[in-house]
């Protein structure tokens, strides 16, 4: 690809100004997506809230719930992962099964066509882990292997090619991965061994974080430069950043750096901020367990504990009370301690150590779970159905 952007970025580009934006980080039990989120109870039942017009929420209908909604099928979920508009899980035995739209194979079960309830992903594979993307789905089975599905323009799915798949097709490269992570364009990894790796498009150079003069897409996983040891499961892909967790709890960030989202100091007016190519320790000296990424925005949990924040903040989706533009980690004003965080579009939700779920930010379509559509510029309890 050379310097203008791909069919793809365009593609991509026009989604993000009509705000529809990349998807949230992995999460165990908790993570949302553009306009829905899902969590899991701890005997495994999986509930969803917010948007529904494409069955996200995997209840059997296409009816927007403003509150959590139990997921059909009687599955028993150890983790679950939401996309833009669709959601995936893994059970107890290790089969992964996805649920909403279908649009280019991302449900992984051989159609396109959207699904209601959770529909198994061909191939017979045994997951450990899956992810969610925006338009495209990857998984690590229990040997460690990565495979991808769904949409594949700029190389997304790592097999060495840009044609898509609607079943399960393994990453190049014989890797074995911790943890991987489905971008909007880009999706990365981590190792067994601790190192990362990114691949697809890279937004002019930045996204893969590659180093000077990496390509500007990669059709296969690309050793992230810098003397980095990560956490296995610490990397978070957003619209057009990547941050991730080194084993000295360390967050750095590479890729787009408008909006301060980088976290790595001043913008301008326009919230321009220098964009990396190597990944970079954020400021603060804050000590971190875990971190989420957004679209322009991204949260993080301390070793302590505490929830921070940074980026834009035009729906209070920082969560410090205010709609204030942060170019480093600020508070998230709640006397909570979070043990995990997911970032949607516009909004961003958190389980407590008490496993109570708190959700800030844009309200719309009752994505925050609170019976309304209101925003709330501070964290505010999931109503219980």
């Amino acid at each position: 690809m050379n310097i203008t952007l791909s069919k793809s970025y365009l593609f991509l580009a026009l989604l993000f100004v009509l705000v529809i934006a990349s998807v949230p980080a992995h999460s165990e039990t908790l993570s949302a997506g553009e306009n829905h989120t899902c969590v899991l109870k701890s005997n495994g039942t999986a509930y969803c809230w917010g948007d529904n017009s494409v069955s996200q929420l995997g209840n059997g209908s296409t009816e927007s719930s403003m509150t959590p909604v139990a997921v059909s099928g009687g599955l028993r979920f150890k983790s679950i992962s939401v996309g833009w508009d669709h959601a995936c899980g893994v059970t107890a035995d290790n089969d992964a099964y996805c649920w909403g739209r279908g649009r280019y194979g991302r449900l992984g079960n051989g159609s396109s066509e959207n699904s209601s309830a959770p529909v198994a992903v061909s191939g017979g594979l045994s997951f450990e882990h899956i992810d969610a993307g925006m338009a495209h789905t990857c998984g690590i089975t229990t040997d460690g292997d990565a495979f991808c599905w769904g949409r594949n323009e700029d190389g997304i799915l790592g097999n060495d090619s840009v044609k898509g798949s609607l079943v399960p097709v393994p990453v190049s490269g014989g890797h074995k991965f911790g943890s991987i992570n489905a971008g909007s364009a880009t999706t990365c990894g981590i190792t067994t061994s601790g190192d990362a790796y990114c691949w697809g498009a890279s937004d002019f150079g930045n996204l893969l974080g590659l180093g000077d003069g990496n390509p500007f897409r990669s059709l296969t996983p690309g050793l992230v430069a810098g003397e980095f040891d990560f956490q296995p499961d610490s990397i978070s892909v957003g619209l057009d950043h990547v941050c991730a967790v080194t084993t000295a709890d360390n967050a750095v960030c590479w890729g787009r750096g408008r909006y301060g989202k980088l976290g790595i100091g001043t913008a301008d007016a326009l919230g321009v901020i220098e964009n990396l190519r190597t990944p970079r320790q954020i400021n603060g000296n804050i000590s971190f367990a875990s971190l989420a990424t957004g679209v322009f925005q991204t949260c993080g949990i301390s070793t302590d504990s505490k929830a921070y924040c940074w980026g834009v903040n035009g729906s209070g989706q920082l969560g410090d009370g205010t709609t204030d533009m942060r170019t480093e980690p600020v508070a998230v004003s709640a006397n909570v301690e979070f043990k995990e965080l997911t970032i949607g579009v516009d909004h961003a939700c958190g389980v407590s150590s008490g496993d109570e779920i708190y959700c800030w930010g844009n309200g719309s379509a009752g994505k925050l779970g609170t019976r309304s559509s209101d925003s709330k510029l501070t964290p505010t309890k999931v109503t219980k159905k």
